[in-house]
């Protein structure tokens, strides 16, 4: 099929090389399936690739798509796309490739979509600048010697220690000081939970620097979390534009974590609204409140994130609710793998948001460039 008769906008999503290796033994993960599913009905050039199959030279990449009469993933050479759509990372040598493949593709007034993923660090200097969103950030500071957890430790009592950039909740340490002068610490790595007592502050601070090795991670003021049978609660929201380039919450989802667990991640997630009606009791007066606050919460976030760090087509924001009904900003999520979204709202939400993608695209496509401010990763 010759370049100019492909169907546009033409869409190229950007893996990881093990997830390609894997689309050419045609196994592929979920959230690709819908992808490809989704386009059916909307129509657009999708193909998928790695950063090492581009030819900036030839100004093309060699890219994979859904044969639809074969029904399996065929390679073939694509043009530079319309719209790109970062879903995974890639190895630091691409990184000069990856800059001048964005290049080309702004130059052609294409569209880079969800590409940095967030430095939870930074992610927090930009969001207090906004005296909006400040209110809703947990005391947070980068941790430079020992002195910064201590007068943390003195002020809160319980902190949490991540790292800058992390995923899934496995470079989380929470700490408790304990009433007799030592100190619990608790997290959640490879399906278990970790949970120990140090007897002094030394100890502790050598505990702390053998879970983080050489990575830079903060301390965050520890939230005091929703309870539902001694089970920390707190609440994923997958926020995306849809194709009339609105703001569209697919779907908020109460993750109930395990006993004792210092993250939610790994438990179990329901609807929101079943969450507050059927598990919490709240009425349904009480329910439209909280939810309205939470709406201008969630789309005051994404909203600033865009004009910050540019163009995303979708942000995970996580945040807790307290006892006394107040909001906290915990994270966001560039690459939400929406395993919560799937488990409150099922497969249809998860085919929901990949036609919001695509349909996005178009919206895109379709539309004049705009310039914007954009933060450095």
């Amino acid at each position: 099929m010759r370049i100019q008769n492909y169907p546009r906008p033409v869409v190229a999503v950007l893996l990881r090389r093990e997830i390609l290796i894997n689309l050419q033994k045609q196994i592929n993960q979920s959230w690709i399936h819908y992808l490809v599913e989704a386009n059916q009905v909307v129509n657009n050039t999708l193909y998928f690739f790695s950063i090492g199959d581009v030819n900036l030279a030839a100004k093309t990449i060699k890219g994979y798509y859904w044969h639809q009469r074969r029904q399996k993933f065929v390679q073939q050479d694509f043009p530079l796309p319309d719209v790109l759509y970062v879903r995974s990372g890639f190895n630091k040598r691409y990184t000069k490739t990856y800059r001048n493949l964005c290049q080309e593709v702004r130059k052609k007034k294409g569209h880079v979509i969800t590409h940095y993923t967030f430095n939870k660090w930074r992610l927090y200097q930009v969001l207090s600048q906004n005296p909006v969103l400040k209110k809703y950030l947990p005391a947070t500071r980068t941790v430079e010697q020992a002195d910064d957890i201590a007068k943390m430790l003195q002020k809160y009592k319980t902190v949490y220690l991540k790292t800058h950039i992390g995923r899934k909740g496995e470079s989380v340490l929470r700490v408790r000081t304990m009433p007799d002068g030592s100190y619990q610490c608790s997290n959640f790595r490879n399906g278990q939970l970790d949970i120990k007592i140090v007897p002094d502050f030394q100890t502790l601070i050598m505990e702390i620097r053998n879970f983080f090795q050489h990575k830079k991670y903060l301390i965050q003021e520890g939230i005091q979390l929703l309870q539902f049978e001694n089970r920390p609660v707190d609440l994923r929201a997958e926020v995306q534009y849809d194709g009339d380039g609105k703001v569209d919450i697919l779907g908020i989802s109460a993750r109930l974590g395990r006993p004792l667990s210092p993250i939610t991640t790994h438990g179990d997630a329901c609807k929101f609204e079943d969450f507050f009606l059927n598990y919490l009791g709240y009425t349904r007066e009480q329910l439209e409140k909280l939810r309205a606050d939470v709406y201008v919460f969630l789309t005051t976030v994404y909203d600033y994130l865009q004009k910050n760090y540019g163009r995303y087509a979708e942000i995970g924001i996580d945040f807790a609710i307290d006892p006394n009904h107040h909001l906290w900003f915990i994270e966001a999520n560039s690459r939400s793998t929406k395993v919560s979204l799937q488990k409150a709202y099922g497969k249809a939400a998860l085919y929901k948001n990949s036609k919001n993608i695509l349909n996005y695209a178009n919206y895109l496509y379709k539309r004049p460039k705009r310039s914007g401010k954009v933060v450095a990763p």
